[in-house]
């Protein structure tokens, strides 16, 4: 661990932004007592991002956003469980035909920022900066200035918050 703290002292806007001003290259976990969230940075821009509890499962995005059919993630599913996960749900979809590249990248981007307006919430736990670190076999990265994803976020916090007040009413 080469920086680590409690989130209420520091909440994760505040480290991310902290990650991007120093030009940060490494990891970053968001551990909770229900969840564990890891940020790879480099040079201060985010590339990746990933979470234990993810809300969507990336066969779920591509089916919402119409990228695939539900039967074409069954039959991506049944090869995925012959091969016992030994490759990715997203390679199996592009080497059956079912999605080009590019809405796999698109849709894998859009659930790592998804990632990142899930933790901002986040006020208890703990943080640790592993420097250096960089994700393993990743081929798809994000590249994102973060302090647009905590703008994104803070609204979407906001959002919710006037929502709940009104139904409260």
């Amino acid at each position: 661990m080469d920086l680590g703290g409690d989130l209420r002292v520091l909440d994760p806007s505040m480290i991310f932004q902290v990650s991007a001003f120093c030009a940060l290259t490494g990891r970053l976990k968001l551990i909770t007592v229900d969840n564990v969230a890891s940020f790879f940075f480099r040079n201060g821009e985010l590339l990746y991002a990933t979470i234990d509890t993810q809300r969507k499962k990336i066969g779920e995005f591509l089916i919402e956003n119409d990228f695939i059919s539900e039967e074409q993630l069954d039959k991506a599913l049944i090869e995925y469980r012959k091969i016992d996960g030994k490759d990715r749900i997203g390679n199996i979809l592009l080497q059956k035909g079912f999605l080009k590249r590019e809405a796999l990248v698109s849709a894998m981007r859009e659930q790592m920022k998804e990632v990142v307006y899930e933790v901002l919430p986040w006020k208890e736990g703990q943080f640790v900066f592993f420097n250096l670190a960089e994700p393993m076999d990743e081929d798809i990265l994000l590249d994102v200035r973060v302090d647009h994803l905590i703008l994104e976020g803070l609204r979407r916090m906001d959002e919710a918050e006037m929502d709940n007040s009104e139904n409260a009413k």
